[in-house]
């Protein structure tokens, strides 16, 4: 069953229900600051295995968290002092830096949304709503597209609505979708830290490339 909820018009208990949902192993379809995402607890594998069925995607690849801050993230992940400077300059924001996990906590586990990897792509954003949801949550949430796999990623409710959630996979689901109208739509870029420099694994489609690159062209050994 999907249950719509206007943004504008969430309160304080819409987003304690919402974290009841998500620690139920439910899902949630929320706005970021490209384009909505599919959200479940990231530590939740019956969650994230629901995640990976409604968008077709392939269990080899892992899927990408959001974290509230870095005290987050350093539960799941190791931060390298370049990672950190990256970091302080561009988080939050469109910027997916993909780290290490923690080998103790993640090969005892083998956590799903890992895919059997030893790294997790993650990045903080500021979007309000997650911004507010982080203040009643204290796991990573997962922050795939919400699409079918391979497919574009969808910036307005509409038509998340007529080409995502109508779908019958998805009405099956419980699933709590926030309507934040049309959002600024593209992707994230994602990078890589590595001894030999910095690898963009992915551009996103914002403006943030060309800070990025700036960044790289000042900071180069």
């Amino acid at each position: 069953m999907i249950r719509i909820l206007d943004l504008d018009a969430l309160e304080d208990k819409d987003y304690k229900e919402i974290k009841n949902r998500l620690l139920s192993s439910e899902l949630i379809v929320y706005p970021t600051e490209t384009s909505y995402g599919l959200g479940a607890n990231a530590l939740d594998d019956s969650a994230v295995q629901k995640i990976y069925g409604l968008k077709t995607r392939d269990r080899g690849k892992p899927l990408p968290v959001l974290v509230k801050n870095t005290g987050m993230l350093m539960n799941i992940a190791k931060i390298n002092r370049r990672e950190e400077d990256i970091i302080s300059k561009f988080w939050p924001g469109p910027l997916t830096i993909v780290f290490n996990l923690k080998p103790k906590q993640f090969r005892q586990r083998n956590y799903l949304f890992a895919a059997g990897l030893d790294s997790v792509g993650a990045r903080i954003s500021p979007n309000p709503f997650v911004s507010r949801l982080f203040e009643e949550i204290d796991f990573p949430l997962v922050a795939t597209s919400a699409n079918i796999s391979g497919e574009e990623s969808i910036p307005d409710f509409d038509g998340l609505k007529e080409k995502f959630l109508s779908r019958g996979e998805a009405s099956a689901l419980n699933i709590a979708a926030i309507n934040a109208g049309e959002l600024s739509g593209g992707s994230s870029t994602v990078i890589k830290v590595g001894k030999k420099g910095i690898e963009i694994l992915r551009e996103g489609d914002n403006n943030l490339k060309k800070r990025f690159m700036c960044y790289i062209n000042n900071n180069a050994k």
